[in-house]
């Protein structure tokens, strides 16, 4: 990978993260599905700085490489990636509800 720089840093910090759905339901059994997943998490990645390498979709969870500027914490990193793509999930697939009666994923 090619090495990242901000006005005071130089940076090539990547982390593994994985999603699981709620009570490990496998729900994303689709492959037009899967391929939507990947894509949302890559579009909500560029819109806030971040940098998705690797990534599979699995039917329970998702796992993927992920890429961080310094000056954002990779708590905060997951915590924009889990809700801003819950929100979408809902609004594109409305069957989850039935599914996460709760309306959380």
């Amino acid at each position: 990978m090619t090495i990242k720089h901000t006005s005071h840093a130089r940076y090539d910090l990547w982390y593994h993260i994985v999603f699981s759905t709620k009570y490990r339901k496998r729900v994303w059994l689709d492959e037009p599905v899967k391929v939507h997943i990947k894509q949302m998490f890559r579009d909500i990645a560029s819109h806030y700085d971040l940098t998705i390498g690797t990534m599979e979709v699995m039917s329970d969870h998702v796992h993927f490489t992920l890429s961080a500027p310094p000056r954002l914490a990779p708590a905060r990193a997951v915590q924009i990636l889990k809700s801003v793509s819950t929100k979408l999930l809902f609004q594109n697939y409305p069957w989850l509800r039935n599914e996460y009666w709760g309306g959380q994923i």
